[in-house]
Formats: C-alpha cells, sequence, structure tokens
C-alpha cells in the first residue's frame, strides 16, 4: 500500500500510537509478555480497550510495533553517526552518541526488545534480526578502521565491537532520568573507556 500524504492530526494520530506503545512496553517489561494483558494496557493508559485495537491492534501488533521501532531506532543512529564524518574515530563516537540517546530515551521499549523477541512472528523476528546483523556488521567495519591505526586494542574486532554494543544497549538497564549524568555524559564515558579522543 503506498504512504499516504500526511494530513492534518497525523502527529496527534503518531502521538497516541507513541503513548500505547511506551504503555503496552511498560506493561510487557514488568510483567513479560505472555503474562501483560491488553487490558492492563489499558487501564495503565486510562483508554479503553478498543483504543488500543484502533491505534496499533492486538498484542502481537504491539509487540512488533515496539520491535520495529527499536529497529526504526538502531537504523537512525547508524545511519546518522556515520554520515557525521568520514573519520572512523568521529564515526564511532557518534554512533555510540546517538545509540546512547535512543535507547535512554526509549529504555522500555528497549528492555522488552531485548527480553521478548522470542514472541515475535517469525517474519518479523527475521527482519529486525536482519537489520541488527547489518548494523553490527557496519560498526565492526568502523572498529576495524580505528584497529588498522592503532587507535583501539589488538584483538578481535568481532569481540570490540560486540563489547561496545552492548555496552550501550544495557544502559536502559541501570540508567535512571533523575540521575546526575544525562545522555551525552553517559556516551562520552563509554568512549573514553574503550580509548575514543
Amino acid at each position: 500500500m503506498a504512504a499516504s500524504t500526511p494530513v492534518e492530526g497525523e502527529s496527534a494520530w503518531e502521538d497516541k500510537r507513541r503513548r500505547i506503545l511506551d504503555g503496552a512496553a511498560a506493561v510487557f517489561s514488568s510483567r513479560g509478555y505472555s503474562k501483560g494483558t491488553t487490558r492492563e494496557i489499558a487501564a495503565q493508559l486510562d483508554l479503553s480497550q478498543p483504543s488500543i485495537y484502533h491505534y496499533v491492534g492486538s498484542k502481537a501488533d504491539l509487540l512488533r510495533e515496539i520491535a520495529l521501532q527499536v529497529d526504526r531506532d538502531m537504523t537512525t543512529a547508524l545511519r546518522d553517526g556515520l554520515a557525521a564524518s568520514a573519520d572512523p574515530v568521529a564515526q564511532l563516537r557518534a554512533v555510540i552518541t546517538r545509540f546512547t540517546y535512543a535507547v535512554i530515551a526509549n529504555n522500555l521499549t528497549f528492555a522488552v526488545y531485548r527480553s521478548e523477541q522470542r514472541w515475535l512472528e517469525p517474519v518479523v523476528a527475521e527482519e529486525v534480526q536482519r537489520h541488527e546483523s547489518e548494523f553490527v556488521a557496519a560498526v565492526r567495519a568502523v572498529v576495524e578502521r580505528i584497529q588498522a591505526r592503532g587507535q583501539l586494542p589488538d584483538a578481535p574486532s568481532s569481540v570490540l565491537t560486540f563489547a561496545i554494543l552492548n555496552m550501550v544497549s544495557e544502559s536502559h538497564r541501570w540508567y535512571h532520568q533523575e540521575g546526575s549524568l544525562d545522555p551525552a555524559a553517559v556516551a562520552d564515558a563509554y568512549c573514553k573507556l574503550i580509548g575514543l579522543p
């Protein structure tokens, strides 16, 4: 189906959808996908169950949209990070920074994505896993360029890449909005930890 032309009120529609997805992520994060219900999500958001179905769909649709949102966040972080500079060190720093912002801003959706993937429809799981593999491969290529300059440890590039990405993606477990660190400070700490200037 062709994309529709943006119309007045579309932003309000998307805001409502995002609010519902955030509510679903909160329920699935605390109760698990298998135990969480659309009734709980509706109650948490002070909406009717039919509203959930109207704006997003079934429980399976909610999980699918959460996974696709994380997929878009990761793709955007990679694209924008690589476009920030031609220098691989600057690229890696930019990817880490943008990815950290995405994980922290949408910590519940990332938590659900990480813990509930087994419940995704196979076609959706295959799509997001393919994009995640492409994300890892692109970051690994940047890591290898930096290693060739002697600016990262002489270790398997796959190990360094997974260490960097897991460090960032696990931010959702401990970061608190009311804490003293903002996402930029967290990203900077990650970059310093691996020796990026």
